[in-house]
């Protein structure tokens, strides 16, 4: 998925003696994949530039979705419910956070808009727009035959399920941190593959399988 990159400086004055805080996202993030699909879900990050602690809080400007879909939006906290408009979080200096566009389009073919603002609490001149587009098409036999993967439950707290759309086989389940950092690996044992993760961090993480069907990979939040 191809991520278009947005730097917005803002400056204020009454936050000069903290230095300038950045947010930094894609401004528009597109996913798309069949209808028969749990959910399809298009990746955003929120970067904080700055020296210090930035409270932030995301808002829902439009939803917009095919009759019988439901959307959520997920940051480094929680994946909140459908009808959840606004929530805060905490980027510490030089943090990197997600915030994440689900779309759930229950067999139904169309597409879906979810646009939201990110902004500082108390300098709300410092933000950033985020719009997510989703879209799905009907399953033709190819696509339903090509390897994937659903992970749950999300957020993840102390274990989180790798369920794969193809016949148990060997290769590798490999867990990397935003950073690219590998910090967990391992074996396929069945279609169904339940990994402990309660020892990890709050955060994202990247979930990556890899087998002779090819490489398939998909991000989760631990809370």
């Amino acid at each position: 998925m191809k991520r278009l990159l947005l730097l917005i400086p803002f400056f204020c004055m009454g936050l000069a003696a903290q230095g300038q805080i950045v947010l930094q996202g894609n401004d528009t993030v597109y996913t798309n994949g069949p209808a028969s699909e749990f959910e399809i879900v298009a990746y955003a990050n929120i970067v904080n530039n700055s020296g210090s602690i930035a409270n932030l809080r995301w808002v829902k400007l439009q939803t917009s979705m095919p009759t019988g879909w439901a959307s959520t939006v997920c940051d480094i906290n929680a994946c909140y419910p459908d009808n959840t408009d606004s929530a805060d979080f905490s980027l510490n200096a030089r943090a990197t956070g997600n915030i994440d566009g689900h779309f759930y389009p229950n067999n139904i073919v169309g597409n879906g808009t979810l646009r939201v603002r990110v902004y500082e609490v108390g300098n709300p001149s410092n933000q950033v727009v985020i719009t997510f587009i989703g879209s799905t098409n009907a399953a033709s036999v190819t696509s339903l035959s090509k390897p994937s993967l659903k992970l749950y439950p999300v957020p993840a707290v102390d274990y989180v399920t790798v369920e794969l759309n193809y016949p148990a086989e060997s290769g590798q389940i490999q867990i990397f941190n935003m950073i690219g950092k590998k910090i967990g690996d391992f074996p396929i044992n069945g279609s169904k593959n339940r990994i402990s993760v309660g020892h990890l961090p709050r955060g994202q993480y990247l979930i990556r399988v890899e087998s002779s069907r090819g490489l398939i990979t998909k991000s989760f939040i631990k809370q």
